[in-house]
């Protein structure tokens, strides 16, 4: 059965939030609005037109494509499959829709009954598409339920602990995030992350030094002696299927990174300035 729409203007669209869209990136775009993403340019079957998707104040990517099924009809899709920063900002603002579609998943892997993705009346979310030119479409959130627990399923799927129940999310990846640099007075935003492999730098002095640590707080201090004038920091989260490996990986990133700077350990092709202030190599050896 078609799934209901809502037109909300002749250049927006309401659609209710499905397993489609959080998990697979993407939908169907329905008949009466093709228009709007096609603005009278026509996509040969097969092919896609690439576009900016701009949600919460952020530019991502997508393409509209001519889905090529055997169907009398055009079929066209707005898909972001291939933006997986999108695809993670909408689970999050979607916490109901998203928690609702892993319980079903969830059930019907353990009973093998036919799962839903739907949510009960008065308890669906709705995000709206708003067109702002040709090679542009904004989303919107349209309707939200909100829990208590809102914040907390935000972090869980921050970082990727259903992994293990939908097959889809990739759960053979070792690393399940990675951040770009932070100040260090941005430190206690996330002195709470677990299971990371961590990057210090110190600009002025020009090193660098990579370690791991259960907490990244734990782990992580100003003026660590190692590279105590240190200023920036970034990380990378584990898969929880590696954790057993955390030590292993830290020692791997360190050997990797001391075979391009300079270190005390093993030869460097010394790429730049920049030194490995680690002295512990593990059990990897020149």
């Amino acid at each position: 059965m078609e799934e209901s729409n809502k037109f909300v203007n002749r250049n927006e669209l309401a659609k209710k939030v499905d397993k489609s869209i959080l998990m697979e990136g993407r939908f169907t775009i329905p008949r009466e609005n093709i228009g709007m993403f096609l603005q009278g340019e026509d996509i040969l079957p097969g092919k896609n037109r690439n576009i900016k998707i701009i949600f919460n104040k952020k530019e991502y990517s997508g393409v509209i494509r001519h889905v090529n099924q055997k169907h009398s009809s055009k079929v066209y899709q707005l898909q972001w499959h291939k933006d997986k920063k999108l695809q993670l900002e909408l689970k999050k603002e979607f916490v109901q829709s998203y928690i609702a579609i892993m319980s079903d998943i969830y059930q019907k892997s353990t009973s093998n009954k036919k799962y839903r993705t739907d949510l009960a009346g008065g308890e669906q979310e709705v995000i709206k598409v708003i067109e702002l030119d040709k090679n542009k479409f904004k989303m919107e959130i349209f309707i939200k339920i909100n829990s208590p627990y809102s914040n907390l399923f935000q972090r869980l799927i921050e970082n990727n602990v259903f992994a293990w129940i939908d097959k889809s999310e990739e759960e053979s990846k070792m690393i399940i995030k990675e951040t770009g640099w932070y100040d260090i007075s941005e430190l206690r935003e996330h002195e709470n992350e677990r299971y990371v492999v961590y990057y210090l730098l110190d600009e002025e002095n020009k090193e660098i030094y990579i370690g791991s640590g259960k907490r990244l707080g734990d782990r992580v201090k100003p003026e660590r002696k190692e590279i105590p004038n240190w200023n920036k920091f970034r990380y990378e989260i584990l898969s929880p299927n590696y954790y057993h490996m955390l030590k292993q990986i830290e020692y791997h990133s360190i050997v990797n990174f001391g075979r391009f700077f300079k270190n005390r350990k093993i030869k460097s092709i010394n790429i730049s300035d920049y030194t490995l202030a680690n002295r512990d190599f593990g059990y990897y050896r020149q």
